[in-house]
């Protein structure tokens, strides 16, 4: 079965080419969605920038220097940019018009330009996964498989204007809150499809509908071999409860006590006890319902008699 996971996701944007436009929409996305800022004495206002993986840190490091001619300097998980107000005034995270370094809400020059946006932000905070329903989880009441798409964020109202953002495009996802994060996600295959689409990455949109479809065949197999032994076990535990009837009533008053229909049924099933209800019914010439009829009266029978005796 193909597989995708949140490594999967972000080689693909990486691997996407950009305009101008776009590149500066992603990188805005990114540095909202995983900077700290600090002041200092010395240097001021520096941004670091929280890469996680190495193919990320040299994506953004190749970004910004295009598109802005900054020199990120490494210190190992970090980029540390010591001159950045300008950089986020550029970016729309804080107001060039203001003298505080307050984090404003995400700019309307942006919405056109969303799939880049989210690009950047998953490219900071998200993660993906897909995982298959262990075939016996419905049965010990687990929890099965599924798939899980998340941004994990710092602030509570970046949040709320991601789930607003894909709302209006379309995009159903719910917030939590993790530890000291807050987490934006969706967890059915549609929305998830949907927010991949939304970033336009066609190729894992085509895997993981092929992942849909696969998993979705497993479960109706599982879901049908279920239901076929449990009519199994339903078929048999029916055929012992007569045979126990049958073999009581035998005993306490005889099976001649039975009218002609029921006697009859009597003994095809004692003289058959590993035959189906059906092809009883086949061989007795009746329908299966009629012979379950007749079955359910001597299984009342037994019951009359047990309890006349208590």
């Amino acid at each position: 079965m193909p597989t995708i996971s949140g490594l999967d996701v972000k080689k693909e944007i990486t691997q996407q080419k950009l305009r101008n436009d776009e590149r500066e929409a992603l990188i805005a996305g990114f540095v909202r969605s995983c900077m700290s800022l600090s002041i200092s004495l010395r240097s001021g206002l520096t941004l670091g920038l929280d890469c996680q993986t190495d193919f990320v840190r040299e994506y953004i490091a190749a970004a910004m220097l295009r598109q802005f001619k900054m020199r990120p300097k490494s210190d190992e998980s970090e980029f540390v940019y010591a001159d950045c107000e300008k950089l986020l005034r550029m970016l729309g995270i804080f107001d060039p018009e203001s003298d505080s370094y307050e984090v404003v809400s995400i700019p309307d020059r942006y919405g056109e330009l969303i799939h880049a946006f989210v690009r950047g932000m998953f490219l900071g905070c998200g993660s993906f996964s897909v995982r298959e329903a262990a075939a016996d989880a419905d049965a010990e009441g687990k929890t099965g498989g599924g798939y899980h798409l998340e941004f994990s964020v710092v602030s509570e109202s970046l949040a709320d204007e991601l789930t607003d953002l894909l709302f209006k495009c379309g995009i159903t996802v719910h917030k939590m809150m993790r530890s000291d994060k807050y987490v934006v996600y969706a967890k059915d295959s549609e929305n998830v499809c949907n927010c991949l689409a939304l970033m336009r990455l066609d190729n894992l949109v085509l895997k993981l509908t092929d992942t849909v479809i696969t998993l979705s065949f497993k479960k109706d197999v599982n879901r049908r071999i279920n239901c076929e032994l449990a009519n199994m076990t339903r078929t048999a535990n029916a055929a012992v409860d007569v045979s126990e009837a049958i073999e009581y009533i035998d005993k306490v008053s005889g099976l001649d006590t039975l009218s002609p229909k029921l006697l009859e049924a009597a003994d095809a099933r004692r003289n058959s006890p590993d035959k189906t209800l059906s092809e009883l019914a086949y061989e007795l010439g009746i329908s299966k319902s009629g012979l379950k009829h007749r079955y359910d009266k001597i299984v009342d029978i037994a019951a009359a008699l047990k309890q006349r005796k208590q």
